[in-house]
């Protein structure tokens, strides 16, 4: 399995209940449908990050950095189409589309995104 993995960090400006928000909203999930549909993703995952207490306690138990406040995942079996379709004019156009909406609510500099591979 192929995972495309994005770990969302929200700007310093922007509350966790406006980021949540915007997350939510019809929009993005009309944006990351594109996504799915265009690059033929089997699966996707759009997460938040829990704000609890239990969070609070692995951090400082060991003493590791902040949590992102959100994390999205597609899914592929094989990722040999992925490279024709990422050069595609839609693609282009899309990817527009997705970092204008983001850069409301994302901090881009402080987010990071990677290809992992593995079982199921």
């Amino acid at each position: 399995m192929i995972r495309y993995i994005n770990c969302f960090r929200k700007k310093a400006d922007i509350s966790d209940e406006e980021f949540r928000q915007y997350w939510s909203s019809l929009e993005f999930n009309a944006l990351v449908d594109r996504v799915v549909s265009l690059y033929g993703a089997e699966h996707y995952a759009k997460n938040l990050a829990l704000k609890v207490q239990a969070t609070r306690e692995l951090i400082e138990a060991r003493g590791i950095g902040e949590p992102y406040d959100a994390v999205l995942e597609y899914w592929w079996k094989d990722a040999r189409h992925l490279q024709e379709r990422y050069e595609s004019p839609e693609a282009r156009l899309l990817f527009e589309e997705m970092g204008k909406y983001q850069e409301q609510f994302i901090d881009i500099s402080r987010s990071t995104a990677f290809f992992t591979e593995g079982d199921g």
